[in-house]
């Protein structure tokens, strides 16, 4: 039931731009739940005021803007303790740079196979990594990388793909055919200008495959037994 109605909450936020009352009048449910389902889209100042001078209330007003400014404090305490590990962390070292791959692809990676290097994520930072990291380590040019993209049918496909192509720095060749999904009840987000699917980057080597595997039981197990 709540998965349905945390859907049409977000869905009147982000087509129709309500506030949490007019919101709360069509999704019945408690103000802590609807606040937390909408935290990650909040009203613009300028739609704020465009409420307000419709008939928005002065509580409901002022509620919005309570959550704009926590929104800002939290920006603020983020950007204080990343600076901090920024500072502490310095130039990574080659050792730390090749464990961090291990653990991302022990987390993320395939490993169902023998010669499948492949890992899929929707954040392109965590693809631009794994891509220098395999570059790196394993001499692998970057020309030989092959994606594959995820996308939902009412994606613009030819933008999504562009958006990739730039993010990574690949070129048409490097792009399988898109897999494209219909849509379905619960992926309407997936129409927002924050998602961009998801990309699967794959290179084929047996054995490299075995030598990223072996290295991540090496490291587990030097873990596990210290």
């Amino acid at each position: 039931m709540h998965k349905g109605l945390k859907e049409k909450a977000i869905k009147l936020r982000l087509e129709n731009q309500l506030g949490y009352g007019s919101i709360r009048l069509q999704v019945p449910v408690a103000k802590s739940t609807l606040s937390v389902w909408l935290r990650p889209f909040p009203l613009s100042e300028k739609r704020i005021l465009e409420l307000k001078k419709a008939g928005l209330s002065r509580g409901e007003a002022s509620r919005e803007k309570f959550i704009n400014t926590m929104r800002e404090k939290r920006r603020e305490k983020d950007a204080i303790e990343y600076k901090k590990y920024l500072k502490k962390f310095g130039k990574v070292s080659k050792k730390i740079f090749f464990i961090s791959g291990l653990i991302l692809y022990l987390a993320e990676g395939s490993k169902t196979n023998y010669y499948a290097i492949s890992l899929a994520n929707t954040d392109p930072r965590i693809i631009k990594f794994f891509v220098r990291w395999l570059c790196y380590f394993f001499k692998i040019p970057k020309s030989k990388l092959k994606v594959q993209l995820h996308l939902y049918e009412n994606m613009d496909i030819e933008k999504e793909k562009e958006f990739w192509k730039n993010e990574l720095g690949f070129n048409d060749p490097q792009f399988y055919k898109s897999y494209i999904t219909k849509n379905k009840k619960s992926s309407f987000l997936y129409k927002e200008s924050f998602r961009h699917g998801t990309c699967s980057l794959t290179f084929s080597n047996t054995l490299i495959k075995r030598e990223i595997m072996m290295a991540i039981r090496a490291y587990m197990d030097t873990v596990l037994s210290n």
